[in-house]
């Protein structure tokens, strides 16, 4: 593996514990809350568009980190999030898959939602990651639920701040 690859897989698992990491109390909401649902419409049409090979649409709703997609394909302009998505999902480093299932999980203080997101493969089975990056199953479990955390936008509606999950 060669030190680029193992540079992003730290980052990955490192911020994949800090993300699980929160200290921020969750403050329970209804499912029937108009705000949830609004969320949870964003991130459903988010991942969509990602599935469906949309990426300039699927850019306007994303507003998390961009560095980790920056260091697969230094050749794209930073600010160029569509083209750092289309890089990503095109090029298999994440799974842009279609939606399985989508569960409220918690929200925070700062209205910041989180929902946890279940993908199907193309044949219609589950998406499971496995361990990566010279990582033992026990040190790093199979995933099958990935967290995707939705932040209000200032003026109404809402940002995504996760990506679909990265397989080395």
């Amino acid at each position: 593996m060669s030190i680029r690859s193992q540079s992003l897989c730290l980052v990955l698992i490192l911020g994949a514990l800090a993300a699980g990491c929160s200290s921020t109390p969750s403050t329970p909401l209804g499912p029937d809350e108009p705000d949830l649902a609004s969320a949870e419409q964003t991130l459903s049409s988010f991942l969509g568009l990602l599935a469906d090979g949309k990426y300039a649409e699927a850019s306007t709703l994303y507003a998390g980190p961009l560095e980790a997609m920056q260091v697969w394909n230094p050749e794209i302009e930073a600010g160029d999030v569509a083209g750092l998505l289309g890089y990503g999902c095109g090029g298999r480093l994440l799974q842009c898959l279609p939606v399985r299932s989508i569960t409220w999980a918690q929200s925070d203080a700062s209205g910041e939602l989180v929902f946890n997101v279940e993908f199907s493969l193309p044949d219609g089975t589950p998406f499971v990651r496995g361990a990566c990056c010279g990582a033992t199953s026990t040190e790093m479990p199979n995933q099958s639920v990935f967290p995707f955390r939705v932040q209000p936008k200032p003026g109404g509606g809402f940002v995504i701040l996760d990506l679909p999950p990265y397989v080395p």
